[in-house]
């Protein structure tokens, strides 16, 4: 959970976001464009208060079971600033893995193309998620709090870090970083990533550093003008809270939307 005192910043970054947007559009995209963004992030938003106790109290089972915390990382003097360097790193290759997966395994990609589904990337798009990933991410894979022990200071600084490369990700931005696109994610390298185009598939997992995209050959460096359309190669699209709700078992209910 992120701290407090990032709200001011999360709501800066949503500020900036939606102020270029509006001047400098990777695609046209109304308001009424981000309204099923708006229901599907409520919707897990929502959910998600329900279930974290549970998914929260079985991954410390977990990590209890396991002997959790076998790396300890220092906070003291230069140790708190490799601390942080090493639990980026441990986060980013974590992170990546686990996008990896739920794009491989059918039982976690029909959650995750909920996410998939938008034809409007924006500023919102990065918190419309099918509510059940977060309790399976923290109840079954609770991979970073088994490896390491960490200093509230530090997981609070990486948590902040995160804000900017996440929050900026998904957003409708028509700017071209060229080679630099390889230093950290930014809406064209993660527009890739959601393309419809076959050439796109299946690159550009990263959460922060394009460094593991390069390492396991996932990487994509976009073209200058290359801002390709989003979605599902399928076309279907999630639109409202029903879908939020039932998404991976949509079409095995008698269920008309």
């Amino acid at each position: 959970m992120l701290p407090l005192y990032s709200i001011p910043a999360i709501a800066v970054i949503l500020w900036i976001a939606r102020f270029y947007e509006k001047r400098l559009p990777a695609q046209s995209v109304s308001t009424t464009d981000m309204i099923p963004d708006w229901k599907l992030a409520g919707t897990r938003i929502g959910l998600d208060q329900l279930v974290s106790p549970i998914a929260n109290a079985s991954g410390i089972i977990l990590v209890n079971a396991a002997g959790g915390g076998w790396v300890h990382l220092r906070s003291d003097g230069w140790w708190f600033l490799f601390s942080v360097m090493l639990f980026i790193l441990a986060s980013d290759l974590w992170g990546y893995l686990l996008h990896r997966a739920y794009h491989k395994f059918s039982v976690l990609w029909a959650m995750h193309s909920l996410h998939h589904s938008a034809e409007a990337l924006s500023i919102i798009t990065g918190a419309r998620h099918f509510w059940f990933e977060d309790a399976i991410n923290t109840a079954v894979f609770p991979v970073l709090g088994i490896i390491f022990r960490v200093p509230p200071e530090v997981v609070t600084l990486v948590a902040f870090i995160y804000i900017l490369p996440e929050g900026l990700s998904h957003s409708n931005i028509r700017l071209s970083l060229g080679r630099c696109s390889l230093l950290f994610n930014n809406p064209q390298y993660h527009r890739i990533h959601h393309s419809v185009e076959p050439q796109h598939q299946d690159k550009n997992f990263c959460k922060m550093l394009p460094l593991f995209d390069v390492i396991f050959g996932t990487a994509w460096v976009p073209g200058k003008d290359e801002f390709p359309e989003t979605g599902l190669v399928s076309r279907e699209r999630a639109t409202g809270f029903l879908d939020g709700i039932i998404w991976p078992i949509r079409h095995k209910l008698p269920v008309k939307k």
